[in-house]
C-alpha cells in the first residue's frame, strides 16, 4: 500500500524507506488521537518495515484549539460525556496528551456513585474505576493545541486541513475530493490510507459500503433527546425545562435537581442559559458490520460506524480505543496494512456493536421495569462483594473499566437476561411512539371503566354460546 519516496535513496544495510500517505477526515478524538499516534510512531525505531506516515487531517470546522474557553462554550454546540478507562489508556499513551492538555480544566472527576430518589440521596459508594465528567468540545480543543504545540511544530509530516469539506471517495483510483469553505476551490488528494473518522454522516463509510455490497449499515432509529431522556418521553418533561426563559428553567432546576446543589441562584442562572442557548438534540445509532476495506485502503473508526445515544458514556471512549488499538495492530504486523486492516475489524467490529447494542437496551424505557432493574443492580452489587465466587458482578459495574470489553459486558448482560428484557420492552415502546408521531395511530380515550366491564361479561357469555352452536352444527 505504501511507497518509497521519490527522491530517497535507501541504505545499502537497511529496507527501502516507504512513505505512507495516511489521510483523516475528521478532526475528532479519534482523528486527533490517531494523528498524535502516527507522529510518536514516526519517532520511534519501532518500525522495522521503515515506514514514515505523513498525515494529513481534514474537518469542514473550524480549529477548536484556537478558541478561549469563552469562545468554545458561548459559540459551538457541545455536550457532556464521559472519559473513563478505555479512553484514559488511549489519551495516556500519547507522552505529555494527558499530563499536559487533559488532565486540568477539562472535566469533573468523579468522585462517588449516589442514587437520588426525589430529595433523599442514598448509596454513596466510590467509584470502582476511574472517570470524569468533560465537555467534548474541551477535549478536542486540548488535543488539537497539544497537536499545534508538540507536532506542528517539530515535523513536516503532518499537514492540517480545517474548513474543508470532504465530498467524494474514488477509491479506484485512491483519492478524494476537497473543497475549501472560504474559497470554494476544489481539489483531488491521493491517499495510501483513508481513515473514516468523520461522524455520524460519513462520507468515507458510503464509499465503503458502495464498494462492498455485503456490508450490513444502519443508521436509523433516533431514540434520545439531550439529558438521556428518551424521545417517546419527550412530552412528559415539564414546560418549564423545555422553556427558552434562562430564569424559569433555573427555578425548575433549583426547586428539582437533587444530585447536587449549586451555591448561587447566579450559578443556576448560568446553567439555564447554557441548557436554553443549546437546542434539543437529537442523536441517533450507526451499527456497521465492516470497518475497513483492502481494496479501498479505508479504516473507520469512532461515530461513523458506532454512533449512540449518551446512555452508557462510552462512545468517545470506544473511539479513543479504536485509534489506540489500530495503531497496535501496525505495531504487532509491522505495518502490514493488507493484514492491519482486517484484523482490525475482527477486533472493534464486536466492540463497536456491544457499544451500540448496550446503549440501546441496558436500560429500560419503563419507569417501573427501570427501577425494578435498578433494585435488582443494587442488590446483585451487594451480593457479589460478599460472595465474589458465586454471584457475577452487574454489567453496570464493569463499564469503563479497561481490563473489560464492552463485548464482554454485553455478554454477561444478555446472560443475566437483562438485554432480553429489555430489548422487548423498548423495542415496543420505541413502535408505538413511532406510530403516534407518524398519524399511523391516534390515542383514543379510555373507556368507562363499567362499560368495559359490561363488554367482558357479554363476551364470556357469547363465547361459550358460539362455541355450542358450533358443535351442535346450528
Amino acid at each position: 500500500m505504501c511507497r518509497p519516496p521519490a527522491n530517497d535513496a535507501p541504505h545499502a544495510d537497511a529496507p527501502p524507506p516507504r512513505v505512507c500517505r495516511v489521510l483523516i477526515a475528521g478532526a475528532g478524538p479519534a482523528g486527533l488521537l490517531l494523528h498524535a499516534l502516527l507522529h510518536h510512531r514516526n519517532k520511534s525505531s519501532a518500525s522495522r518495515a521503515g515506514v514514515t506516515y505523513r498525515v494529513t487531517i481534514v474537518d469542514g470546522r473550524q480549529d477548536l484549539g484556537l478558541l478561549t474557553p469563552e469562545e468554545l462554550r458561548a459559540n459551538h454546540r457541545s455536550w457532556m460525556i464521559g472519559l473513563s478507562g478505555h479512553g484514559l489508556e488511549a489519551v495516556r499513551s500519547v507522552p505529555g496528551l494527558w499530563e499536559d492538555y487533559l488532565s486540568e480544566g477539562v472535566g469533573v472527576k468523579l468522585m462517588e456513585a449516589s442514587l437520588i430518589l426525589g430529595s433523599r440521596k442514598i448509596n454513596a459508594t466510590q467509584p470502582e474505576a476511574e472517570g470524569f465528567i468533560v465537555d467534548r468540545n474541551f477535549i478536542v480543543a486540548a488535543m488539537a493545541r497539544y497537536a499545534r504545540d508538540r507536532i506542528w511544530s517539530l515535523s513536516t509530516d503532518h499537514v492540517f486541513r480545517y474548513g474543508t469539506d470532504l465530498l467524494y471517495v474514488d477509491h479506484d483510483n485512491r483519492r478524494v475530493l476537497l473543497r475549501d469553505r472560504a474559497t470554494k476551490v476544489e481539489e483531488y488528494a491521493s491517499y495510501d490510507l483513508l481513515v473514516g473518522a468523520d461522524g455520524v454522516r460519513s462520507v468515507v463509510r458510503e464509499a465503503l459500503v458502495k464498494r462492498h455490497v455485503d456490508t450490513e449499515l444502519q443508521t436509523n432509529d433516533m431514540i434520545n433527546l439531550s439529558m438521556g431522556v428518551p424521545r417517546n418521553l419527550f412530552n412528559a418533561i415539564s414546560d418549564d425545562l423545555k422553556s427558552d426563559d434562562p430564569t424559569v428553567v433555573a427555578a425548575y432546576l433549583r426547586k428539582n435537581f437533587k444530585a447536587f446543589e449549586l451555591d448561587s441562584n447566579d450559578a443556576y442562572l448560568d446553567w439555564a442559559t447554557q441548557w436554553v442557548n443549546q437546542r434539543w438534540n437529537l442523536t441517533g445509532q450507526v451499527h456497521c458490520n465492516r470497518y475497513h476495506s483492502v481494496e479501498c485502503g479505508i479504516v473507520m473508526m469512532g461515530d461513523s460506524v458506532h454512533a449512540t445515544s449518551p446512555s452508557i458514556g462510552m462512545g468517545m471512549n470506544t473511539a479513543l480505543r479504536d485509534a489506540q488499538k489500530f495503531l497496535e495492530l501496525l505495531e504487532e504486523y509491522d505495518d502490514n496494512l493488507d493484514a492491519v486492516l482486517p484484523r482490525y475489524s475482527v477486533d472493534r467490529v464486536p466492540e463497536g456493536n456491544a457499544l451500540t447494542n448496550l446503549a440501546m437496551n441496558l436500560f429500560c424505557f419503563n419507569t417501573r421495569v427501570y427501577m425494578k432493574t435498578l433494585v435488582k443492580s443494587i442488590v446483585r452489587s451487594g451480593l457479589n462483594y460478599i460472595f465474589p465466587k458465586f454471584v457475577d458482578p452487574d454489567p453496570n459495574a464493569l463499564l469503563g473499566r479497561p481490563e473489560h470489553t464492552l463485548s464482554y459486558v454485553y455478554n454477561m448482560a444478555v446472560d443475566q437476561g437483562i438485554i432480553v428484557r429489555h430489548r422487548e420492552i423498548n423495542m415496543r415502546i420505541r413502535q408505538e411512539f413511532f406510530e403516534r408521531r407518524t398519524g399511523m395511530v391516534t390515542i383514543k380515550e379510555k373507556k368507562n371503566s363499567l362499560v368495559s366491564l359490561a363488554m367482558y361479561v357479554a363476551l364470556a357469555a357469547i363465547v361459550p354460546a358460539a362455541i355450542m352452536a358450533g358443535k351442535n352444527n346450528i
